[in-house]
């Protein structure tokens, strides 16, 4: 690298004269990339070819931040010397191993799930902050979080109603208050003393051209002067007794001596060609950057735009998308039983034994289903289809030709509520064909279970419908051919495994229906080890739900519209977020607005639905309703699979608490006929001036019926988690990638290419071994990849 200062001194001429030289200079650019080519990290290389085609204040921008870098911190690292790379397996080794950290390191670090070395090196922040010191309260902009280094001019109580105590400090140039509220504060008087030097972080604030900082953080030495990452540390166990600010510092600290003392030794995983294409830095910078970023913009650092974060951002999605084709792969080489039938005549004799007629998508997954079914290789296909389409009849159609061919079908779903409508939706078909059709769930008696176990395992009952106790060792199959598992998020991988082993040699036949609709990117992502049919397609006579808002102030027309339905002789649902009062978050209780309805239509039958009934309950509630009910108050209990048709109208209180998909959802349960049915999603009167996100957000479905497009926009704002009900650190195992981001969902689609390009050179990565032992570490339990193991 040039000499620090003539480059200093370079800079600070372009600088000059409000940039004259730098709006008329060219080359500029090339001149600093030559000078500083050797040292600077790659994301500056970056910025410094692309300079000279930028606009001035970019460019501007780009200079004084190099400025402050050369002159704070002697400028970028050196090329690193070059030092014998480890295997991944010696950085496998547990925490409490490692010497240089100490007993409480350890602790904190093992209560935010960080088991391993590797686990600790991955364990990125989750947003950086500027804790270098302005260097006058002048340059300090309202309404951001500065850092200022000031000098105690006076500590006082004050009334005025607002704040207890004030700080008055000056930084040699300007004046400014600390203001703080604590009824109890002796301690002020302590930890700000006059003529004492102290060192603030808090957002800048301005009244009557009075600037002030109202609870400000009063920083120690070794918590300023450089950019600090600030990590995830929302712990479990007794760690969490201590102030959220030590387990910041605590985590901080260890993961940095952590970094400093093995980040190099990490061996490159990546495929050379892979990372060159993209430009991207080696691992052990990318790890050292993210955890310690020197002269990085920290606006590219907290939007993960930078190139450390792009490329651990498409090492998530590489890695998982690696997992989930290398899954595919080896079911493709397991034999299955051949559900070999003649297909159209299939489906003509199946219409034939329906008393309505099959939509157009309907006939064509259920050929894609019969194609798959009629190959010697298993069959892995995800059902996607929005709320009503006719997933169910699709489903029975599989089973139907799985048993005329001889074999046996079991059909897993997540709750007994769930599974007894199955069961009779499956038994009212399958008994006209005299097929013996049985229900296991974790209700049923012993005497009851046993019977079903006998006649499963001697090839009497033909389709077995249950919940999770299907995956029991003592259930056993006479000859299995099929799975079908709905609402699939709510199983792990290794629950829907446990289930396919049970063909005794052959691999069965795997259906997997999905209630949510799951955007395509998301579905790539979640199922990539799944072919895809979807059913675009309501069938004739379903109506589309009208969905209002409504504020609390208008709940008159509520009531008027329950009691308009209800003299029709239709039902209503009303949904509440929470069971019972919470403290914290003041949401209206479904117990306590039960008795509420119960006074507003005393002579109608309201009934009470909620999470902490047993399934027995649940399901007594549930036949009732159907029965005799004419209101139902609930929570969101029955978002999933309730069928009663005579329900048109579905009231959501607090809707603003619930995301798009999950709404979308509880839409679904009205609408099940060809009766006019309504939604209304009530939100209090200051959600209108409070939170326009929320409104926004609630109108997507006031303007669409779409489930694809509702979960298109859930994930946008929310999340992929959110949609399914996890977290993405703990389903897909991503360190930072986030499909919420769309310039995340854009890698995805390149790296499930990458990974499909490997897999044809190296099908089980022998040539690879440093990916394979991530891979394996990362996903080899979560997705059985035993077998390149």
């Amino acid at each position: 690298m040039a000499d620090r200062k003539k480059l200093l001194e370079f800079i600070d001429s372009l600088l000059k004269n409000n940039g004259l030289k730098l709006r008329r200079g060219f080359g500029i650019g090339l001149y600093l990339y030559n000078q500083l080519k050797d040292s600077a990290p790659p994301y500056v290389l970056e910025n410094l070819q692309l300079f000279d085609r930028m606009p001035f204040e970019k460019k501007k921008a780009l200079l004084l931040d190099l400025r402050r870098f050369l002159e704070e911190f002697g400028g970028y690292p050196r090329k690193r010397e070059k030092v014998k790379k480890k295997k991944i397996k010696d950085f496998l080794v547990p925490i409490e191993k490692l010497k240089f950290l100490d007993e409480k390191e350890v602790k904190v670090l093992k209560s935010l799930g960080i088991e391993t070395l590797l686990d600790a090196l991955f364990f990125f922040p989750l947003r950086y902050e500027d804790r270098r010191p302005l260097s006058s309260i002048r340059l300090a902009k309202v309404g951001e979080k500065v850092v200022l280094r000031l000098r105690v001019k006076d500590v006082r109580r004050v009334k005025d109603g607002r704040y207890t105590a004030e700080v008055v400090c000056t930084d040699g140039t300007e004046e400014i208050k600390l203001r703080f509220r604590f009824k109890k504060n002796d301690f002020i008087f302590a930890l700000y003393r006059k003529g004492r030097e102290v060192v603030v972080l808090g957002r800048l604030k301005s009244f009557n051209r009075e600037r002030y900082i109202v609870h400000p953080e009063l920083l120690r030495e070794g918590e300023f002067g450089r950019i600090f990452p600030l990590y995830y540390v929302r712990a479990k166990g007794e760690v969490t007794r201590i102030s959220s600010r030590t387990r910041q510092n605590r985590v901080r600290q260890a993961l940095q001596k952590a970094v400093q003392k093995t980040a190099r030794y990490l061996p490159e995983y990546l495929p050379e060609g892979m990372r060159k294409k993209y430009g991207f830095p080696e691992i052990e910078e990318t790890v050292e950057f993210l955890h310690i970023p020197e002269g990085i913009d920290l606006k590219n650092l907290n939007n993960f735009s930078d190139i450390y974060h792009r490329r651990a951002i498409y090492d998530d999605l590489f890695l998982f998308q690696l997992s989930l084709l290398l899954k595919k792969k080896e079911t493709e080489l397991e034999t299955s039983p051949r559900i070999d039938l003649p297909v159209d005549r299939f489906i003509a004799s199946f219409q034939e034994k329906l008393s309505f007629r099959l939509t157009n998508a309907q006939v064509r997954v259920l050929r894609e289903i019969l194609t798959d079914m009629g190959k010697e290789h298993p069959m892995n296909r995800l059902l996607q289809g929005d709320v009503g389409s006719g997933k169910t009849v699709v489903a029975i159609g599989s089973a139907l030709a799985t048993v005329q061919k001889g074999y046996q079908v079991a059909v897993m779903v997540p709750t007994e509520i769930l599974a007894h409508q199955h069961y009779v939706k499956f038994r009212e078909f399958f008994e006209k064909e005299g097929i013996e059709v049985a229900l296991l769930t974790g209700s049923l008696t012993q005497a009851q279970k046993r019977s079903v176990y006998r006649h499963v395992r001697e090839g009497n009952v033909k389709v077995v419908v249950g919940t999770h106790a299907l995956i029991q060792d003592k259930v056993e199959f006479h000859r299995l051919g099929l799975v079908i598992i709905d609402e699939q998020h709510r199983f792990g991988v290794m629950q829907r495994k446990l289930l396919l082993e049970k063909g005794k040699g052959l691999y069965p036949h795997c259906l997997v229906m999905s209630a949510t609709p799951i955007p395509r990117t998301l579905a790539l992502s979640v199922y990539g080890d799944l072919d895809i049919s979807i059913i675009d397609e309501l069938p004739p006579g379903r109506k589309e739900v009208r969905t209002l808002l409504l504020y609390e102030s208008e709940k008159d027309k509520l009531l008027e519209a329950v009691k308009r339905e209800l003299s029709m002789g239709n039902k209503v649902y009303v949904i509440y977020p929470l069971i019972e009062e919470s403290e914290k978050m003041e949401l209206k209780s479904a117990v306590e607005e039960y008795e509420r309805w119960k006074k507003l239509l005393p002579d109608r039958k309201v009934l009470l639905l909620h999470g902490r009934l047993s399934d027995s309950e649940k399901r007594e509630v549930m036949e009732e309703f159907k029965e005799e009910g004419d209101v139902l108050v609930s929570t969101t209990v029955i978002e999933v699979g309730i069928d009663v048709p005579e329900a048109t109208l579905m009231i959501v209180e607090e809707a603003h608490r619930f995301g798009l998909s999950q709404l979308h959802q509880l839409r679904g349960r009205v609408g099940r006929s060809e009766r006019p049915s309504y939604c209304y999603l009530v939100v209090p009167d200051s959600i209108r001036r409070s939170d326009a996100d929320a409104i926004k957000r609630l109108k997507v479905l006031v303007r669409t019926n779409d489930g694809f497009e509702v979960a298109e926009m859930d994930m946008k704002l929310r999340g992929p988690g959110e949609l399914l009900g996890v977290s993405q650190s703990g389903y897909f195992g991503f360190n930072v990638a986030n499909l919420a981001r769309s310039h995340d969902r854009a890698v995805l689609q390149n790296a499930r290419e990458d990974a499909r390009e490997l897999l044809e050179i190296d099908p089980r990565l022998e040539k690879h071994p440093e990916l394979r032992e991530l891979l394996l570490y990362r996903y080899g339990d979560k997705l059985d990849l035993s077998y390149i193991a």
